[in-house]
């Protein structure tokens, strides 16, 4: 099996910002802080690290990084699950009383062979231009890869800045 995602095949990726990383793994790089992500981490549990997605310039579009590398839902201990679960529960309320948008999707797949969950924002030009629905979110990803423009990259860090307030001022272990 050819994997490229496996640690122990190098990798690179450019965030939006033009920022190039090598890596193994993208989620453990992220975890070590070998790969610093747009606007820095919104918030940093015990065992998750929740930020903006590095390449795909989206506001709002967010990722629950796992620390420790596993690749499924059913690795997880007790207590990740409990910080996934919290974690996603505020980035999702911080997003909607905002104001920045008002549906998520939520994506978990075991190919990328480090655990993370997508918070994917749900915005009214996305359903005109492509549809609703998981089915879309590649095709919506590479679009906003392909034009991105100063003010899309500002709203971006814009809202990862308010999020990371938002968690500021909020217990999520509560």
């Amino acid at each position: 099996m050819n994997d490229n995602n496996f640690i122990g095949n190098s990798k690179t990726a450019v965030d939006f910002l033009g920022n190039e990383w090598n890596y193994d793994c993208m989620g453990c790089a992220i975890s070590r802080g070998e790969i610093k992500i747009p606007g820095g981490i919104i918030y940093e549990g015990k065992y998750t690290i929740l930020g903006a997605d590095p390449e795909i310039p989206i506001p709002g579009f967010f990722i629950v990084n796992l620390k420790r590398h596993i690749n499924s839902f059913s690795e997880l201990s007790k207590e990740e699950r409990t910080e996934i679960g919290n974690v996603i529960v505020y980035a999702e309320k911080a997003l909607k009383e905002l104001n920045v948008i008002r549906e998520v999707t939520l994506v978990q797949e075991e190919c990328s062979k480090h655990f993370h969950i997508w918070i994917f924002p749900n915005y009214n030009w996305m359903t005109e231009r492509f549809g609703k629905g998981i089915t879309y979110l590649r095709d919506i990803s590479e679009y906003a890869k392909k034009n991105v423009n100063n003010d899309d990259i500002k709203e971006v860090l814009n809202v990862v800045e308010k999020t990371r307030e938002y968690f500021k001022n909020h217990n999520i272990n509560e």
